[in-house]
């Protein structure tokens, strides 16, 4: 069963499947630039019915307890939109981590998902469904970064949730090794924001383990083309490894809407899609990333 915001569903009913979006997120607590924010239902509920005017139909929302979660707004967005949305349970970076977690020790962070993903958030009883987007620095992991992930590690040996991560090229590696050291199943991983590294050598050496990776940052023309994007996609997809490949945008502000000038939600399926279609990718190379690949990876037992 896949755990959403408003109930458990079988796996068959997730579809097309975005597997790294924000939909009420706070970054501006820290970088206090006025716009690295999402506040309520009311202003993303337009732009997320773009978006399923594409075709999406779920969303794993990885904003995590640091990071302004709000599963009960969550709860309303799936409710006036029809979205399926996946909650997390999680941390983000060393500066937006609470200060209690320099004292906790992993089993004691882990215990925090698990309850929150087989108890409930808080008293909403609104379920995690997945821990994510777990953090870590540019360069190497930073204050109580690696000890959230070995948590994340532990809480999902013990429950089967599926673990997604906010990672950088120098710390790909040890993020997977971390939490296979802690008894995940690799391919319940998914290692994020990938796209941003063009190097598909690189990406083959990361799903040599077994896990999976995201391409989760479509549309961010300043960070990487999209054409670059969908040529590095189809190679791994040509490589054999296109049953362990999501996509996602990773929209974190408003400014990126459609109402700003942006193209908000839209990306994967109004590019980075239609792009791998005209370079050669075939329509069930596509669905297996946006349909058969999320729904494997958050089906759970939930023990």
């Amino acid at each position: 069963m896949i755990r959403t915001v408003l109930n458990d569903i079988e796996k068959e009913k997730l579809g097309v499947t975005l597997c790294h979006e924000h939909f009420i997120v706070d970054l501006d607590r820290v970088r206090h630039d006025g716009i690295s924010m999402i506040e309520t239902p009311e202003e993303v509920e337009p732009e997320i019915r773009k978006m399923m005017a594409l075709g999406v139909q779920a969303a794993v929302e990885v904003s995590t307890i640091d990071l302004g979660r709000d599963v009960r707004k969550l709860k309303q967005i799936s409710l006036d939109t029809g979205l399926t949305i996946v909650a997390s349970t999680g941390f983000y970076l060393t500066q937006y981590h609470p200060e209690w977690l320099a004292s906790a020790s992993a089993a004691a962070i882990a215990e925090v998902y698990v309850r929150e993903l087989t108890e409930g958030i808080d008293d909403t009883g609104i379920k995690a469904g997945i821990i994510a987007e777990i953090a870590s620095s540019p360069e190497r992991f930073e204050g109580e970064e690696k000890k959230i992930l070995k948590a994340a590690g532990i809480a999902s040996r013990q429950t089967g949730a599926a673990v997604s991560t906010h990672t950088g090229r120098a710390t790909a590696v040890e993020t997977i090794e971390t939490l296979l050291a802690e008894g995940m199943d690799p391919d319940k991983i998914i290692i994020g924001h990938q796209d941003l590294i063009d190097d598909t050598k690189y990406h083959v050496q990361l799903l040599k383990y077994g896990v999976n990776i995201a391409f989760d940052t479509c549309g961010k023309k300043a960070y990487m083309p999209d054409e670059t994007r969908a040529r590095n996609a189809l190679a791994i997809m040509e490589a054999g490894y296109g049953d362990h490949l999501l996509f996602s945008n990773d929209i974190s502000r408003r400014t990126y809407f459609t109402s700003q000038g942006g193209d908000g939600y839209l990306s994967v399926m109004k590019w980075v899609i239609p792009l791998l279609k005209q370079i050669g990718a075939s329509d069930r190379q596509i669905q297996r990333c946006l349909v058969d690949n999320p729904a494997r990876i958050l089906d759970n037992e939930w023990r």
